[in-house]
């Protein structure tokens, strides 16, 4: 009966020590900084370092490759068209027939000029021998002085009959040439709007040339990213279906279209291209940033009184200002115009949620 009590007492006086012990226990993983819902709640004590970016993540923007000159042919006859030499796609040269037209009314058109002109010069040929007869007869005065002048006067009209039929003569041939299509540059024919058998009138469009000496791409960029473009700048073009990457050069720049999307038109030009490039797709990569760049967790972001963004290094004595450009699935992409080099102190978990919810919203 006596061990009994012992055992009891011994027992009691250990659970009571223990209650005191719990009862007095602080706990010491945290730091609170205030009670104000605006500021953090919680800093947790270790910290993070911002990695900085060496390969700068790229947009993309599409287009595609197109000559810099390009434009509708046709011919300013009219009449059937005999033959179309080329196809769609297919890439000609310099002077090539493109396409032949049929025109009876040409062909009779300049057998009739060249009736006329004939006739025209038969006449001048009498009107000269006319004027050497009289000339001749004023001399013996076998002839009147008003003889003469007239025989001049017939001169002189034959002369201009002769240079007007000659011009119509000249004019129906040209137009006659025209019944050929001929390339005026080396090129790729892009649309063929009529076929061989179709009859086309006077400045109907045949076919869409685009010239492969030069060429181009256009791509549609949204307005924040068009202002940082200046003319002239090099700028990285990838064709992507045949591995080939170079720079080009942005020649134009057009405003977006009232009513429609702020969408500009960047046209970039393509150096020492093969005409085999012109129709395929194009790539333009830009960098998201010009600025240095660099990860950062999350948690290391914060935020001032004026929504600002802003890192706080681990002592808590400074602050850097950043610019949040990217969210990636391991961290957040910022630029600052100091260099984050120190340790940055980390906010509380649920902080960090709200955070990145914010920007998400953003």
């Amino acid at each position: 009966m006596y061990f009994n009590e012992s055992v009891f007492k011994y027992l009691y006086l250990v659970t009571a020590c223990a209650t005191l012990i719990g009862c007095n226990k602080q706990p010491l993983e945290t730091e609170t900084l205030g009670d104000s819902v605006d500021k953090p709640a919680t800093i947790v004590s270790n910290s993070v370092y911002a990695t900085r970016v060496n390969k700068v993540p790229e947009q993309i923007f599409y287009g595609r490759v197109q000559g810099y000159t390009s434009y509708d042919v046709a011919l300013f006859v009219d009449g059937r068209i005999d033959h179309v030499v080329v196809r769609e796609g297919q890439l000609v040269n310099k002077g090539d027939v493109l396409a032949t037209l049929y025109s009876p009314t040409l062909s009779q058109r300049v057998a009739a000029r060249e009736s006329d002109y004939q006739s025209a010069k038969a006449v001048l040929l009498q009107a000269e021998a006319q004027k050497i007869r009289s000339t001749e007869l004023v001399r013996k005065k076998l002839q009147s002085d008003a003889m003469l002048e007239d025989a001049i006067r017939a001169l002189q009209v034959a002369k201009q009959q002769v240079n007007n039929t000659l011009a119509q003569l000249n004019e129906a041939q040209n137009q006659q040439q025209e019944t050929q299509l001929v390339a005026r540059h080396s090129g790729v024919i892009a649309k063929l709007y009529l076929r061989g058998g179709d009859y086309v009138h006077s400045g109907s469009n045949i076919l869409r040339f685009e010239s492969t000496e030069r060429q181009k791409v256009t791509f549609s960029v949204p307005e924040r990213i068009a202002i940082k473009l200046e003319s002239q700048q090099q700028v990285a073009i990838t064709l992507p279906n045949i591995n080939a990457t170079f720079n080009g050069q942005i020649s134009e720049r057009s405003l977006p279209s009232i009513g429609e999307l702020a969408l500009f038109d960047i046209t970039v030009s393509i150096p020492n291209s093969t005409p085999n490039n012109v129709g395929l797709t194009a790539q333009l990569h830009l960098p998201i940033t010009n600025q240095t760049l660099y990860k950062v967790v999350p948690s290391a972001l914060r935020y001032d009184a004026l929504d600002q963004a802003y890192l706080l290094t681990a002592d808590g004595t400074t602050q850097y200002p950043v610019s949040v450009v990217a969210i990636e699935e391991n961290g957040l992409l910022v630029t600052s115009t100091s260099s984050l080099e120190q340790p940055l102190s980390l906010v509380s978990e649920t902080n960090s949620q709200l955070n990145l919810a914010t920007l998400v919203k953003r």
